[in-house]
């Protein structure tokens, strides 16, 4: 399989199916409630882009995608739907609405919006501890990975940054530098966390790893500034300040035509390594990135 539209439609549905079972307490009594609100936070509608990224960088390696792979990749999911709860709050961002619904806050309350953000992150590493496809090592490594990509120095750090400075810092140049280093950590690091769960599930070694990881940095960093382009003339009706109007619109095009180069360049690196690697599936979602 090539087209990463078909990916999408193959296993969303399957993602979306073990989101839902990994939110249900089995076999005790839990408020319903409070499942329909992590549910509720679940299944915000998307594309499931960062499980899928973990899922098909497995499939590039002829992995098969079963279960247990599912519910590895799943795992993702669970923190950056925490991370759009707690962004949402009256004390982050203050947004009733995301996506054309209400936000958790605005639909439970702030204290359950809280809540289900902590639940949501706590239920991502019991989900990973529990994969069976996998050695103790590569779950070591799983859960390493995404806890320092979503952490104290990567999403989180990244959301401090985009507090502090971005409505403070009137100097275009550094609030440049500081939107990059908010794209790099709410952006690219949770695809580089997607992408090495995929990496270290399927054990690749460390060579593979490191392009892997290089491949997502990239791609990461497209799927932001290439959201800003298409959102230009809305963020600008709206008063939002986007790299994009920091840089202009042809330097914001120039950086999409780099980072679609290294990304395409790095599936170049990768297939030259590992023999069984097949590009085709990663460079279609580039290219549906870039578009």
């Amino acid at each position: 399989m090539t087209n990463f539209k078909d990916f999408i439609n193959q296993y969303k549905p399957r993602v979306e199916e073990a989101l839902v079972e990994e939110s249900k307490q089995h076999g005790a009594e839990v408020s319903k409630d409070f499942e329909k609100a992590l549910q509720y936070a679940l299944l915000t509608p998307g594309k499931r882009l960062r499980p899928l990224l973990a899922l098909a960088v497995m499939a590039s390696f002829g992995r098969n995608i079963d279960d247990d792979a599912v519910k590895a990749a799943s795992a993702i999911e669970w923190v950056h739907a925490y991370s759009l709860v707690h962004d949402d709050l009256p004390a982050m961002d203050n947004d009733a609405y995301r996506r054309g619904k209400l936000s958790v806050h605005a639909l439970y309350g702030p204290a359950t919006g809280v809540l289900v953000g902590d639940a949501l992150q706590a239920q991502a590493y019991k989900i990973l501890s529990g994969v069976k496809g996998a050695s103790a090592s590569q779950i070591v490594s799983m859960v390493r990975v995404l806890s320092e990509r979503s952490g104290a120095f990567g999403m989180v750090y990244g959301q401090v940054l985009d507090m502090q400075n971005h409505d403070t810092v009137k100097d275009s140049v550094l609030l440049a530098q500081v939107l990059d280093q908010v794209y790099q950590k709410k952006t690219a690091d949770i695809l580089i966390a997607a992408a090495l769960i995929g990496g270290h599930y399927q054990g690749l070694s460390q060579p593979a790893l490191a392009l892997v990881e290089k491949y997502a940095q990239n791609l990461g960093l497209l799927f932001q500034i290439q959201d800003d382009v298409d959102d230009y003339e809305q963020d600008e009706e709206e008063g939002v300040v986007s790299l994009v109007h920091l840089i202009g619109m042809d330097r914001a095009r120039e950086m999409v035509d780099e980072l679609l180069a290294g990304a395409e360049g790095t599936l170049d690196e990768l297939a030259a390594l590992e023999v069984e690697f097949d590009k085709s599936l990663l460079e279609d979602l580039i290219k549906l990135i870039g578009a």
